[in-house]
């Protein structure tokens, strides 16, 4: 394949596609995508738009996820609402703040959803954490294609419905790319007059995934796979066409589809697959899922993976291809989507209770790559009123980043927050510290006895920076620390106890900060902990605690010498000073001498 074979087929337009990591253009690069700044160490996470080309919002939510991030990575704490506060309404869907709440009652609801300062409305999660936006991109590869469907896209906004489709087209509009189908769904075979044949052209791409493709009983797909007919039954969900090689050459067709299993019992899995996977844009999401493959292991390197649509106001996970069935990790899985449904006001749920789909991107992105796959549904229309774009897409803001936070180990990261680990341990506090007379400053984190931390100090560490006002800042503050490096000091276990947050027992580890007893300033201080199974970061303090980091102030702690010297130095001083003094004033005041340079003539007798 080369890179033409990503372009639409109708206007021949590739999906454009973006890679966010800190260092984007360090690390391993893989030439044949384009995809460079692959860290074997950073979890990987892709995030997709616009799999149906009318669903607009799809798109507009990832561009405001990227504007986002462009904005304010390596920013500064911002006091984003103006209360005095900085990073106080994280994203999770309350009012944190009480900035809505102080609203009038009238305008508690902006988004006109029928919720009082909810997910979307003016003065919620208004305020969230630049230095964690920073700390997630340093630490992740993010891979996001904000419009996949670029060629239906195209024709749904120029041709079928038009610039403003919400006038004529809220709840339809234009769905497939734009393959050029017959009847019996073997292509090309090129229209007489080369136009859309919009009673059977294009493919349902999210039905073009090989995992589970086809249509069993129950599903929403064509009457046969692979078969479309012109206004015939599902031809707006049609997969596409039928394969007709026989990938392991055994002189059998279509006999082990892409199901996990070896259905013909030859020792293989998935080897000679139905259909799926045939469309440019389809074939794009495979290679570049497929290729990424960091540590050299063989499978793909994502974890977990996020795809918006419209509408319904849902957050879905697999499995969609049937009903009654529960994945291996269906009790994760929901978990992590009833966060999203909290942060959102969406309602949670397995994608098949909505109905059965088959060849859908989150099924083969699970089923086949074990990557934790949602589907968010956004909004209340396909082409939704100009002025509910903004409020629709900050209350879906927080859904990404909190998708990019658990790309580590998505699994642990749902038990620890089940059985709420990690929210009880908690870092000693300014008020909890002794600043010894010299030496290093020790600062203990009390961690649950069951939590599996690393020692090794590229994930668990203290993290500090000292910063010393000068003259030359008037305003020494979050603007000038930005600039001042971190350092890292290793945590250290102890015999020592502590209470957690929850009343139980927990273990104290330490770490000293190696400041010189010479220096005067302020130091900040946050903790960063990686897990053994390679879950990274969870911090210390949470933004509930105090912030971005802890704060101390540090006084000039050197010795000023022993009494006696002091006492010694004192009386040299006082000599040469005052006795310095008492002889000037004695010679000023001398009518024997006359003033120095005086002219001779001028002089007295006895000074010649």
């Amino acid at each position: 394949m080369g890179i033409d074979d990503y372009e639409g087929w109708f206007y021949n337009h590739a999906s454009p596609w973006l890679k966010i990591t800190g260092d984007v253009a360090g690390g391993e690069c893989n030439v044949y995508v384009g995809d460079c700044g692959n860290y074997a160490d950073r979890p990987d996470v892709m995030l997709v738009g616009n799999h149906h080309a009318r669903e607009w919002m799809s798109y507009e939510v990832p561009m405001m996820f990227i504007e986002t991030v462009v904005y304010y990575y390596g920013m500064a704490g911002v006091d984003n609402d103006g209360d005095g506060l900085v990073d106080e309404d994280g994203w999770d869907g309350i009012d944190n703040d009480g900035d809505c709440l102080s609203l009038n009652s009238s305008n508690q609801d902006s988004n006109g959803d029928g919720v009082a300062c909810g997910p979307g409305d003016l003065g919620v999660d208004e305020d969230f954490s630049e230095q964690f936006i920073t700390d997630m991109i340093n630490t992740r590869e993010i891979y996001i294609i904000p419009m996949l469907n670029v060629d239906g896209n195209r024709y749904d906004r120029e041709e079928y419905c038009g610039e403003s489709a919400w006038e004529n087209c809220r709840t339809s509009g234009w769905r497939k790319n734009l393959r050029d189908n017959t009847v019996t769904g073997v292509t090309p075979i090129p229209d007489v007059d080369e136009e859309v044949d919009e009673g059977c052209d294009g493919v349902d791409l999210n039905r073009n995934f090989q995992f589970e493709w086809g249509a069993p009983l129950g599903a929403t797909g064509p009457l046969f796979p692979g078969m479309c007919y012109a206004s015939g039954p599902n031809n707006d969900v049609y997969n596409g066409p039928v394969d007709t090689v026989d990938q392991d050459e055994d002189g059998k067709l279509n006999e082990d589809h892409v199901d996990g299993k070896d259905d013909d019992a030859d020792g293989l899995i998935d080897e000679d697959w139905m259909g799926g996977n045939s469309e440019p844009e389809t074939k794009f999401i495979q290679d570049l899922t497929e290729m990424n493959d960091d540590d050299g292991d063989g499978a793909s390197e994502f974890k977990v993976s996020l795809t918006w649509h419209s509408f319904s106001e849902l957050v879905l996970w697999p499995w969609g291809h049937c009903t009654n069935c529960y994945s291996p990790d269906d009790e994760y899985l929901v978990y992590h989507g009833q966060v999203m449904g909290d942060m959102t006001n969406y309602a949670p749920m397995q994608s098949s209770d909505l109905y059965p789909t088959t060849g859908d991107f989150c099924d083969w992105h699970y089923g086949v790559h074990n990557s934790y796959c949602y589907t968010i549904e956004i909004g209340n229309a396909f082409h939704e009123y100009p002025e509910d774009i903004a409020h629709t897409a900050v209350r879906n803001l927080g859904v990404p980043f909190y998708m990019i936070e658990i790309a580590d180990d998505p699994r642990y990261r749902a038990i620890v927050g089940i059985e709420n680990t990690t929210s009880s341990q908690w870092l000693a506090s300014p008020d909890e510290i002794h600043v010894p007379k010299n030496g290093d400053i020790p600062i203990g984190l009390c961690l649950d006895t069951t939590f599996p931390f690393t020692t090794d100090i590229n994930r668990t560490h203290l993290m500090w920076r000292l910063v010393e006002p000068t003259r030359q800042q008037d305003d020494f503050g979050p603007t000038e620390w930005i600039a001042v490096e971190w350092e890292k000091s290793a945590f250290v276990e102890s015999a020592a106890t502590c209470i957690l947050l929850d009343g139980s027992n927990g273990t104290i580890v330490e770490a000293g900060i190696p400041v010189p007893d010479t220096s005067v300033g302020k130091i900040h201080y946050k903790a960063m902990l990686g897990t053994t199974n390679g879950a990274f970061p969870f911090t210390y303090p949470t933004l509930e605690e105090g912030g971005n980091y802890y704060e101390i102030s540090i006084p000039y702690r050197a010795g000023f010498g022993s009494t006696i010297l002091s006492l010694m130095m004192f009386a040299f001083i006082a000599t040469m000073v005052w006795g310095g003094l008492g002889y000037t004033l004695k010679e000023m005041f001398n009518d024997d001498r006359d003033a120095l340079g005086l002219p001779a003539e001028m002089r007295t007798k006895g000074d010649s």
